[in-house]
C-alpha cells in the first residue's frame, strides 16, 4: 500500500500539483478500498468519520483531478452512478466488469476472453479504438447460490 501511495504522490507532483492532506486522505481511502469500486459519496462517508472538516466538494474535485491524471478510472454503473477504481499501470484500457443486478456487486474481469480484438475491428471498420468500457450484467455467485 505504501509503495502505491508513493507512486500516486509522485504522479501528482510530476503533474505540477501539490499533495495536500485532503488529497492524501482520498488516496488512502481509494487504496484501502480499491476492490470495492467506491463512488464519491462513499469515499466522503469513510473520510468524514476521521476527518469531519473535509467537504464533499473536495472529494469531487480530487476525484476529477485523479481521473485527469489517469490515476483512477471512472465508470458509470447506470443506477448507481459514477464509481472509481485505481488504474492498473498494466492496463492500457479500462478492464471489463461483471455487475450483479441483484446485490450491485462490481467484479473486475481481468480475463481477456471477452476482450474484442482491436486489430480485427480496426481492419473491418477502419476505426481506431482509443479506449473502451465493457459491463456485463447478471447474477453473482453469492446471489445465485453457486
Amino acid at each position: 500500500m505504501e509503495e502505491l501511495s508513493k507512486r500516486i504522490k509522485y504522479s501528482i507532483e510530476k503533474n505540477g500539483c501539490k499533495m495536500t492532506v485532503q488529497r492524501q486522505k482520498v488516496i488512502d481511502v481509494i487504496i484501502e478500498n480499491q476492490h470495492k469500486h467506491l463512488n464519491s459519496e462513499e469515499i466522503y462517508a469513510i473520510i468524514k468519520k476521521d476527518y469531519p472538516e473535509m467537504g464533499i466538494a473536495t472529494i469531487y474535485r480530487t476525484m476529477q483531478l485523479l481521473e485527469k491524471m489517469n490515476i483512477v478510472v471512472k465508470f458509470d454503473i447506470d443506477e448507481d452512478g459514477i464509481r472509481y477504481e485505481l488504474r492498473d499501470i498494466e492496463d492500457k484500457h479500462q478492464h471489463p466488469h461483471f455487475i450483479c443486478t441483484n446485490c450491485g456487486a462490481v467484479i473486475p474481469l481481468k480475463n481477456t476472453d471477452v476482450m474484442i480484438s482491436q486489430n480485427e475491428l480496426n481492419i473491418k471498420y477502419g476505426f481506431k479504438i482509443t479506449d473502451y468500457s465493457l459491463k456485463l450484467y447478471g447474477i453473482c455467485k453469492k446471489c445465485s447460490g453457486l
